[in-house]
């Protein structure tokens, strides 16, 4: 049950994974975590942790890059680098005005805070997209795999093979991937719960 606007439910359940004729159980514990988390998850991955700080400062209205490197002790083009990941993501926007004295150009930066809903509704729309044609290619496509875990392949390249394994020489199977599209179909309800939340 969510306790808060901004606090997303992810519920258990347990997945029976067979790897090398091998049964695994696996157990997705139910978390609860922010629509903050989630956006800060996001900036680490394509902002790296210097972009986690420089969101995290909750800087209000404008300021150079070269402010920002000086503050916090940190070279000017990882700055820089964090900015312009935070740009593409669309947290954050710039503008450019030359300098009178040096004839160089200076980047004034802004913290868009007001648009982290709308970046994480659009990154998990993409996210939600490429599982669908994951899906797709898994459900259309017939696959063998090394009984030793080498290789996991096409049908026609199976044949090709002799359905043996190029690199160890064992048998290929058969994959029944049934359990995976499953897993793929969760994942998508998932995130598709979470865009119903998040807006």
């Amino acid at each position: 049950m969510i306790k808060d606007e901004n606090l997303i439910n992810f519920y258990s359940f347990i997945e029976s994974v067979k790897l090398n004729n091998v049964q695994f159980q696996i157990n997705y514990v139910a978390i609860e975590i922010s629509i903050e988390d989630l956006v800060m998850e996001l900036i680490e991955r394509v902002a790296g942790e210097l972009g986690v700080v420089i969101y995290s400062l909750g800087i209000e209205g404008e300021f150079t890059d070269e402010q920002l490197a000086e503050e916090l002790g940190v070279e000017i083009n990882e700055v820089r680098k964090a900015l312009f990941a935070l740009y593409e993501l669309g947290l954050a926007s710039y503008r450019r005005k030359r300098d009178d004295e040096t004839g160089w150009m200076e980047y004034y930066w802004k913290i868009n805070y007001d648009k982290e809903r709308e970046v994480l509704k659009r990154e998990l729309e993409k996210t939600v997209e490429k599982l669908e044609r994951k899906l797709k290619t898994e459900d259309e496509t017939v696959y063998y795999i090394c009984v030793n875990g080498c290789v996991k392949v096409k049908y026609d390249e199976a044949m090709e093979f002799g359905f043996t394994c190029p690199k160890c020489g064992a048998p290929l199977e058969y994959l029944d991937n049934r359990e995976a599209l499953n897993k793929i179909r969760t994942e998508i309800e998932q995130i598709k719960e979470l865009l119903k939340k998040i807006s």
